[in-house]
């Protein structure tokens, strides 16, 4: 799947969902996760970080740059629930959680080494590609941060509590709710408030990347949910300073 269909997909997605919903439900009467668990709005203050300093030639910012900066590449707004609905429905054509993988069967023809190229998106820097599954994840095949490398500021679930809803905070932790870096510019990891322990009893990982049968299902529930954050379509390399290799930035 191209980079391009796989972006026509999730604008398309969108008004489709948008369009069905407004000939249901009424605009400002639908409660997002985050009001349903009694969150008010400043309960999310904007991360602070520069943690992007180098990005665009290391350009001096504003504190407010700074932070405009971070919600643009980190900030998903809780629509990790949204892609987990379209993923039910895509007929297994579509599961951000399989394209932050890497999961290492020749059938799946994209991994870390060449998501530039298939996907036309942005390796993170500072992770490396998985050798094994990840037995903090479930088993899932996902990139691992490199050791050399600081931790990535935005999973401090002290300074950035994450929604406790369903599942989430009980049998799972709550998590950030800036999420966990995937590897993948723009693209977040999120506990699944829906993953309670009878998920987790069927929850099979080879058979999530081997079996349609059991991947397919529409009430397969799986442990995470990734959030799409504005930077996961508009970040992309210097035209001026191309990358010497745009798989490993």
């Amino acid at each position: 799947m191209s980079a391009s269909l796989l972006r026509q997909i999730a604008i398309l997605s969108f008004f489709l969902v948008a369009g069905c919903a407004d000939t249901v439900l009424k605009s400002g009467h639908v409660l997002d996760e985050a009001r349903l668990a009694q969150r008010s709005a400043a309960s999310f203050p904007a991360a602070d970080e520069d943690y992007f300093h180098d990005m665009d030639g290391g350009i001096a910012l504003s504190a407010a740059g700074i932070r405009g900066r971070d919600m643009w590449i980190v900030w998903t707004g809780g629509d990790d629930r949204f892609w987990d609905k379209i993923t039910q429905s895509a007929f297994g054509s579509f599961d951000l959680l399989k394209i932050v993988s890497s999961y290492p069967n020749p059938r799946y023809k994209y991994s870390r080494d060449n998501r530039f190229a298939y996907f036309g998106v942005i390796n993170e820097p500072c992770f490396d590609k998985p050798t094994k599954p990840d037995p903090e994840h479930f088993g899932l095949w996902l990139d691992q941060r490199r050791r050399d490398c600081l931790p990535d500021p935005f999973a401090d679930a002290k300074k950035y509590p994450g929604v406790e809803i369903g599942a989430r905070g009980k049998t799972m932790a709550a998590g950030s709710y800036y999420g966990e870096p995937t590897g993948i510019v723009g693209l977040r990891l999120f506990p699944n408030p829906d993953f309670d322990e009878k998920a987790a009893k069927e929850w099979d990982p080879v058979r999530y990347y081997e079996d349609p049968s059991y991947y397919n299902r529409k009430d397969l529930v799986k442990p995470y949910r990734v959030g799409m954050s504005c930077g996961f379509c508009h970040v992309g390399p210097n035209p001026i300073k191309p990358l010497a290799d745009p798989e490993h930035p």
